[in-house]
């Protein structure tokens, strides 16, 4: 069964869940690494370390596919320029990044019955939950 790790991007940090199976029976994966964050992005020695954290993260953990929860490139919800830096790092990454739209996730999510209050995640981590359970679903 594939393992598939779900992304949410936010501010300079990238918020992970990890999933394994298929959309019909799947389980969480315990993680202890949940975010990583880019120290400074203007800095080209800390967006190094961070693609090579992030690559680690993927292949320590099997991951075989990455499915980001898209942002905006404009209007009022639109996302921030170092989120699609993070972005374009994790693209290069050598697993497979797919981009879901928030409302291909919202409609997966509420389809499926997911009250994602009660998954023993972080709050944080909704947003890269629903990609990682979108992902699935497609796959």
């Amino acid at each position: 069964m594939p393992k598939i790790c779900g992304i949410d991007l936010d501010k300079t940090e990238a918020r992970f869940v990890i999933l394994d199976g298929h959309a019909q029976e799947f389980g969480l994966i315990d993680s202890e690494t949940t975010r990583l964050a880019l120290a400074d992005h203007k800095d080209q020695n800390k967006i190094r370390e961070f693609y090579q954290r992030i690559q680690a993260f993927f292949d320590d953990n099997g991951i075989e596919k990455i499915g980001i929860r898209e942002r905006l490139a404009k209007g009022r919800m639109k996302g921030g320029t170092i989120t699609f830096k993070l972005e374009g790092l994790i693209q290069m990454c050598r697993q497979d990044v797919i981009l879901i739209p928030p409302a291909t996730i919202r409609k997966a999510i509420t389809n499926a019955s997911i009250d994602l209050t009660e998954l023993p995640i972080a709050k944080y981590q909704h947003e890269a939950y629903g990609a990682a359970y979108c992902l699935l679903t497609m796959s």
